[in-house]
């Protein structure tokens, strides 16, 4: 799955470069997830198609939590909603989710012959998000995201991103 994700920054980052470099964002994020009940850390990559509307994906990975390990990774399309006047941009977030979770206790192999086991949640994402332009090189964008799947959670976090 990582592997995955990897190849398709790479797409991205290498078919951007051809276009312009000022639509191509990279940058890293800190949020919360409500039912994970844990911080996560987040790679992004952005593509500004034009005005409107804009493509993003991201990893995220939440800090280990009672021997369980969550990841995220996110497509989503964003969709300028209003220029708010001296703060930014407002967007809509729509998009797909692919949440991962690893459950690996530490000495039940002895008694089970396994001490692990994994599941993938395919979902939804629907949010918003403002994008606060910092420099003319770096974005500040909070977001509120909510995945909706068989285990649906709320995100609330930021992202600092730098065009390239």
């Amino acid at each position: 799955m990582k592997k995955l994700f990897v190849v398709i920054v790479a797409i991205l980052f290498v078919g951007s470069f051809q276009e312009t470099k000022a639509q191509f964002t990279v940058g890293a994020g800190l949020g919360y997830a409500s039912d994970i009940s844990s911080l996560g850390i987040s790679a992004n990559v952005g593509y500004e198609i034009d005005e409107t509307w804009a493509a993003s994906g991201s990893y995220t990975h939440f800090l280990e939590k009672d021997y369980v390990k969550w990841s995220a990774i996110d497509f989503n399309a964003n969709y300028n909603i209003s220029e708010i006047e001296n703060i930014g941009k407002l967007y809509a977030i729509g998009g797909i989710n692919i949440t991962t979770v690893k459950i690996d206790i530490p000495g039940l192999s002895e008694f089970f012959g396994s001490s692990s086991t994994s599941e993938s949640n395919l979902g939804l994402n629907i949010g918003a998000g403002l994008k606060v332009d910092l420099s003319e090189k770096m974005i500040l964008a909070p977001e509120m995201t909510y995945s909706i799947s068989s285990g649906s959670y709320l995100r609330i976090g930021a992202k600092l991103m730098f065009k390239i």
